[in-house]
Parts: structure tokens; C-alpha cells; sequence
């Protein structure tokens, strides 16, 4: 095979057009790094800022579910007091913090009339019995004593009413005379020990 020999003209014309080919390729390459270059630089700020978003949005729905549980917790709360405020009302007329005794001494005219006695005294005063002993840390004893007219059959089933009061009163002692008046009533003593809050702000 005979081989095929270049020209002077073409060797010239190869010897150009090489330089100017790997122009081309490096200008071609260098185009294709600037565009690799500009794409990164391009995206990866995108890329960073969906990241941040992402970031917040966990962040925001954390804080979020925090305060949905502190809103339920507080609303439990008020939902508690609401509950539990009728409740003190009542405690306040129970065991008084300011000697008001005002509960009780609406239901002792009731039950005294319920068994056949009518009021002629009562008294408040400081319990002074010191044979009995109390340890109490916020209740105190106080003494009621009450006079009342009546009959003697009955002063069983008023005794148990008395006791059974809400402010849960304890029977210390009663007496009665044996004289009659004109309405064949006898005259009764009857002592009972009561208790109060010994805090004049302890409701407040």
C-alpha cells in the first residue's frame, strides 16, 4: 500500500490549524468549568436558603406546639379554678378567716325549729378548754353557746342535726334546767367547739 505523503501546503495548513484547535478545546473546557462554577455558586445559595426556611419552619412548629401545650395547660388551670372557686366561696363561710360566723348561725335557727326549740342566746368566744389538746396548723378552736327552748324528747335527734352542720361542730357538753315555763318548754345549754382560720388573709 503506498503511503500518503503530505504536501507542502497541507503540512503548513496542519501545522495552523493545531493552535487554533486547541484554543478551541481549552476555551471549550474553560466554558464548561465557568458553567460549573456559576451553576454551584448559583444553586448553593438556594440551597442554603430552603435549609434556613426548612430550619425556621421545624423551629416556628416547635414553638407553636409549645404554646398550644402551655394555652391547654393554662385553660386546664382556669377550668380548675372555675371549679374550685365555689368551693373556696363555700370554705370561707365554713371555717371562717374573720370570725364571720354567718353560715353557721343561719342553720341553727332551722334545725332548732325542725325539733321544737326556739333560740334565746348564743355566744362565740375563744376556746379555753386546756384539758384538750390541738395541733392544728391553720384552724383554731372556737367555743358557741347556745340557749334554747325546748323539750326534753327531742334534744337527742337536735344534738345529731347540730353535729351534722358543714362546718362540722363537736359536741362538748349540754345541760338543761327542770323547771317549765307556761308552754311546758325547757331551758337548754348546749356548748358546742367550732373552728376558724387563725389568718385574717388567708383567703386573700
Amino acid at each position: 500500500m503506498e503511503k500518503k505523503r503530505l504536501n507542502t501546503e497541507e503540512y503548513i495548513k496542519l501545522i495552523k490549524e493545531s493552535p487554533e484547535k486547541k484554543r478551541g478545546y481549552i476555551f471549550a473546557g474553560a466554558t464548561v468549568v465557568v458553567s460549573i462554577l456559576l451553576i454551584v455558586f448559583a444553586v448553593r445559595p438556594t440551597i442554603v436558603t430552603i435549609t434556613q426556611i426548612n430550619s425556621s419552619i421545624k423551629e416556628k412548629t416547635r414553638l407553636s406546639t409549645a404554646l398550644d401545650a402551655k394555652i391547654s395547660t393554662l385553660s386546664a388551670l382556669d377550668k380548675q379554678f372555675e371549679d374550685v372557686g365555689t368551693d373556696l366561696q363555700d370554705l370561707k363561710l365554713i371555717y371562717p378567716a374573720n370570725g364571720n360566723f354567718s353560715l353557721l348561725l343561719a342553720n341553727i335557727n332551722p334545725i332548732l325549729s325542725r325539733n321544737g326549740f326556739y333560740l334565746t342566746g348564743i355566744n362565740f368566744d375563744k376556746y379555753s378548754d386546756k384539758n384538750v389538746s390541738f395541733t392544728p396548723k391553720v384552724l383554731v378552736p372556737w367555743s358557741v353557746k347556745i340557749a334554747a327552748k325546748g323539750k326534753v324528747s327531742n334534744i337527742i335527734n337536735l344534738l345529731k342535726e347540730l353535729e351534722a352542720l358543714p362546718m362540722f361542730p363537736v359536741m362538748e357538753s349540754f345541760s338543761y334546767t327542770d323547771q317549765k315555763d307556761e308552754y311546758d318548754l325547757t331551758n337548754f345549754s348546749i356548748n358546742l367547739r367550732i373552728y376558724k382560720i387563725d389568718n385574717a388573709n388567708f383567703y386573700e
